[in-house]
């Protein structure tokens, strides 16, 4: 495949079409929302399930460092 038509299959824009932006120009398509992906039920509970593994793991870790400077013999 030729690399000037790889961005078609890719996704990517072309690097000269981005280089001859005006600065303005550039700003104005940087600065445009990118809209929520759509995401499917198995997802999003994968998602919720790994966000309340992370605060069980993150309150483990908090409980085993207050547990370890309170038992601090002295």
């Amino acid at each position: 495949m030729q690399d000037h038509q790889q961005h078609i299959y890719l996704g990517e824009p072309e690097e000269d079409l981005i280089e001859s932006l005006e600065p303005d120009q550039l700003v104005v398509e940087m600065d445009k929302p990118v809209s929520r992906r759509r995401m499917s039920g198995y997802t999003t509970a994968g998602l919720w399930t790994l966000r309340v593994f992370l605060l069980t793991i993150t309150a483990m870790v908090i409980y085993a460092f207050v547990v370890g400077v309170i038992n601090t013999p002295r």
